[in-house]
């Protein structure tokens, strides 16, 4: 099994901190965001995007390894 690495900290630059996040497993992209968890899951599901990855924008830069 082949391993990655994402920089999801590149994809949520510029997103509002404590903003929910959902980025696409397919195309590692952020394909919605709200500052409710709901509202995020709604949005990606709205986009086509049935079991996106759901993330949270740190309110400081932190390292995360998933």
């Amino acid at each position: 099994m082949a391993s990655a690495t994402i920089d999801y900290a590149a994809l949520v630059k510029g997103l509002p901190a404590g903003a929910w996040v959902a980025i696409s497993e397919r195309t590692n992209e952020v394909i919605a965001y709200a500052a409710e968890l709901q509202t995020a899951i709604d949005k990606a599901r709205e986009g086509g995007e049935n079991d996106p990855l759901i993330v949270r924008v740190p309110d400081q830069a932190v390292t995360l390894f998933l």
